[in-house]
């Protein structure tokens, strides 16, 4: 079942590059990357089945520094009173290129059974729109999502933009005594990692960076250091600069 949800999402955000291409060759000069061709054919296509464990209630002291960087990169058990803005996974852009995401599914941790999201205003995915602000994003249960990551926005010339996001956990005051956990399938869609991430001849630098959206990630600008930098290397970079963005904070 996992491998054939996985294989729909590659086609469908296949057909979605290719459209990708036809608008962009339009609209942005100098637009030469071609990412019909690269999605189709990547082998870098990575489905994830995450589970996010219940958020605790508790009087304890603030997570640990250890612990809010883990949330970052994992899905963690909260253990503050109230529940994070971003508890269950830190504010973030995707590095790649795509991200197709299946709706979210909440379960009682329990015993498995599958439950209604007792906290549908607060509880998901959120993501911050063009305007700065900040949004819960609901996928209907018969659709899929698709994010674009960052390396679409610098192929691009800016015209698409990474979309900053996290997912925030379930308040306990509203759960009943459930502990509940959410469980979702993303695929991650890259190419390989030598691949130069040049923007448009007819781009600018600073035009591509200055169209990010959130001062809560870290800025592009800190790792995608120069034209022509491969997917590696900014991969490594992102890696780098989120660890000392999580411990040291926006500095």
């Amino acid at each position: 079942v996992l491998k054939r949800l996985g294989l729909a999402m590659h086609e469908a955000v296949s057909h979605l590059a290719r459209l990708v291409d036809r608008s962009m060759q339009v609209h942005v000069p100098g637009y030469t990357a071609r990412l019909g061709n690269l999605v189709q054919e990547t082998e870098k296509c990575k489905g994830r089945l995450l589970y996010y464990f219940p958020p605790e209630a508790s009087k304890q002291e603030q997570t640990s520094t250890r612990s809010s960087w883990m949330s970052v990169v994992c899905c963690t058990r909260s253990k503050e009173s109230l529940i994070q803005e971003d508890g269950w996974i830190g504010w973030h852009n995707d590095s790649g290129f795509f991200t197709a995401l299946t709706p979210d599914i909440y379960v009682n941790d329990a015993d498995g059974e599958i439950i209604s999201n007792p906290d549908p205003d607060g509880a998901g995915l959120w993501v911050v729109t063009r305007e700065g602000n900040t949004k819960r994003v609901e996928i209907p249960r018969d659709c899929m999502c698709v994010q674009v990551g960052e390396c679409t926005q610098i192929v691009t010339g800016g015209l698409l933009v990474a979309t900053p996001h996290c997912v925030r956990g379930c308040r306990p005051n509203l759960t009943g005594g459930v502990p509940v956990a959410r469980i979702s399938c993303p695929c991650f869609i890259d190419t390989h990692p030598t691949f130069p991430l040049t923007m448009p001849a007819g781009s600018d630098r600073m035009s591509i960076l200055g169209r990010s959206l959130s001062y809560k990630v870290p800025p592009l600008e800190d790792r995608w250091t120069h034209d022509g930098q491969t997917f590696d290397e900014f991969l490594s970079a992102s890696f780098r600069r989120y660890y000392t963005w999580t411990i040291q904070g926006a500095a």
